[in-house]
């Protein structure tokens, strides 16, 4: 017997009309009644009888009115930051990242630890696991209930069942992350590649949020690739795509952690600045960076930029060397896609001063002009924090795509300890 799909049912056109008031109010706020039904076609009393709904669950509140030249002041609406929360979450090469956010994204709690190098699978989500219990405590003590848990982790991710099949940075293999946490949480779990998330981060809230097709080049340990196309994520017929750090760039190049060798990753990373930096300095160059017996110490990206800053010689020298790699995958990612704008974020972006302009020359040099000319680079708005905002994005694009009313928003609800 065919499927019965819900295209007529009223039901669902109730619950897309609402999802599009709850997107309005998002994106533009303040809002009237009047407003919505202007901007969404829909008759007065529809948009009135969404509203009333939106406003006693809690969504949605009332702000005041409008100023008004004569007649009845228009009453004025907005997203209900109270109406809860949602964490947003990363799960990377080295550490974990989790942020809390009210309804409307404002960041009200946030944490950051270290995992040790090579740290397994069971140890890492141990420990993401007791910092999300620690965001949903805070809600909970503020009477809010989470609405979702989205977490953006480096790897070949099986977007469906949320198991990490491949993390090649982290060297896992078959993690059923998803499941771990949905044995442990009571709230919607969604998992994603970081690069991913981080597109999607900043499409909801960061410098491409009115812009229909871009990528987004994330530039950590790794090195990712989030496509944005027409109006949304470009997942592949897998849902792999965007793995453009593991594209052969040298043949016979260096071996990299995914197993084939010349990655553009290791040219074009945080890692690759480093180990150019600590090749280097065995060499005999002399850094400001933390060295001693010909060896370099532990750097972090704000301690290269602070060198950097200070005119160190060989820190600049490499900054503008991966610079050019990078120019050359911006290069070729403009010359295949034709977006709009390419968003540059990760931890390399904390030195666009100094890679920004490597990276322009290479693209002048390698970039089909037509497209070039039509296709700014800029530094994504939350740099480092793409990837957690991204994670936030995930549960709002979920919640505000079909929002239904099944339970008391405020009621918060029970985390298993």
């Amino acid at each position: 017997m065919p499927k019965k799909f819900r295209t007529g049912d009223q039901t669902l056109v109730r619950e897309l009309n609402r999802a599009i008031l709850l997107n309005l109010l998002r994106v533009h706020s303040p809002q009237s009644r009047a407003d919505l039904a202007a901007a969404t076609g829909l008759n007065k009393t529809t948009v009135s009888s969404l509203v009333a709904e939106l406003l006693t669950t809690g969504l949605a509140r009332e702000i005041g009115q409008a100023s008004s030249a004569g007649g009845r002041p228009a009453v004025l609406l907005e997203l209900n930051p109270k109406a809860g929360c949602v964490i947003g979450a990363e799960l990377g090469v080295g550490y974990i990242k989790i942020i809390l956010t009210d309804f409307r994204a404002a960041v009200l709690w946030r944490q950051e630890i270290a995992l040790a190098a090579g740290e397994g699978p069971d140890s890492a989500l141990a420990k993401l696991i007791d910092l999300v219990r620690k965001a949903a405590l805070i809600a909970g003590q503020a009477g809010r209930q989470i609405f979702g848990l989205g977490l953006g982790v480096p790897g070949l991710l099986d977007i469906h069942s949320g198991m990490l099949l491949f993390g090649q940075n982290l060297g896992w293999h078959n993690v059923p992350i998803r499941s771990r946490l949905a044995e442990v949480f009571p709230f919607a779990i969604f998992v994603d590649n970081d690069a991913k998330a981080s597109v999607i981060g900043e499409r909801y809230f960061g410098v491409a949020q009115h812009v229909d097709n871009f990528v987004y080049v994330t530039a950590n340990v790794g090195l990712g690739v989030g496509i944005w196309l027409d109006g949304q994520v470009y997942r592949g017929a897998t849902g792999f795509a965007g793995e453009v750090g593991h594209t052969t760039f040298v043949p016979d190049g260096p071996l990299c952690n995914c197993g084939n060798r010349g990655c553009w990753e290791m040219f074009a990373s945080q890692r690759a600045l480093i180990e150019r930096l600590r090749s280097a300095v065995i060499a005999g160059r002399v850094t400001s960076l933390p060295a001693s017996n010909g060896s370099l110490g532990d750097v972090t990206m704000p301690m290269i930029v602070e060198a950097a800053r200070a005119g160190d010689a060989l820190v600049l020298e490499t900054l503008e060397e991966v610079g050019g790699y990078l120019g050359l995958v911006i290069a070729n990612l403009i010359n295949t896609f034709n977006p709009n704008l390419v968003v540059f974020g990760g931890a390399l972006s904390l030195a666009d001063e100094y890679l920004f302009p490597p990276i322009q020359r290479m693209v002048v040099e390698r970039a089909i002009l037509w497209a070039r000319e039509a296709t700014p680079i800029v530094v994504a708005a939350h740099r480092f924090d793409s990837c957690v905002m991204g994670g936030v994005a995930l549960v709002l694009h979920d919640m505000l795509s079909h929002p239904r009313f099944d339970a008391p928003v405020h009621r918060p609800r029970r985390v298993v300890a």
